[in-house]
């Protein structure tokens, strides 16, 4: 059996331990969430406007989330028939990448609907492959 004064410092490095433990885990996510990389839901260059928005106020879990991608070539011809992929993903997660169905609604416009199977923070990525180019512009979304 220990002493009184064998118990406190028994206590005092279980306290130190969790102490550590619990810095450690608040670096880590402190990192994980400055790791993310920016989005750009916006490129633009002189010959080439791209844009994503989400159209979905409330993203829900195995419900249709829909996106709308800007397509112009510039100054203000919008790009017509465009060959667009999108897909989401979990940044922080490996549960997959799930395509989107792109439509094009009207001239320039294109419509994208996603299925998230999740809750949590979820980003689309559009790429747009256009004469020599793939443009790519990306937006993140919650899903509750």
């Amino acid at each position: 059996m220990l002493s009184g004064e064998g118990r406190g410092r028994m206590k005092t490095r279980w306290g130190i331990a969790l102490l550590l433990i619990c810095a450690i885990a608040a670096i880590l996510m402190f990192r994980q969430v400055q790791d993310h990389t920016p989005t750009e839901d916006l490129y633009t260059d002189g010959q080439l406007r791209m844009e994503i928005q989400t159209v979905s106020s409330a993203a829900e879990p195995m419900k249709e989330t829909v996106f709308e991608l800007f397509v112009t070539e510039l100054p203000e011809k919008p790009i017509t028939d465009a060959d667009i992929e999108l897909h989401i993903a979990m940044p922080d997660m490996f549960c997959g990448v799930f395509p989107a169905e792109v439509v094009e609604s009207k001239p320039g416009v294109y419509s994208a609907t996603a299925i998230p199977v999740m809750q949590g923070l979820w980003e689309a990525e559009a790429v747009l492959r256009w004469e020599d180019r793939h443009v790519k512009v990306r937006t993140l979304f919650k899903v509750r």
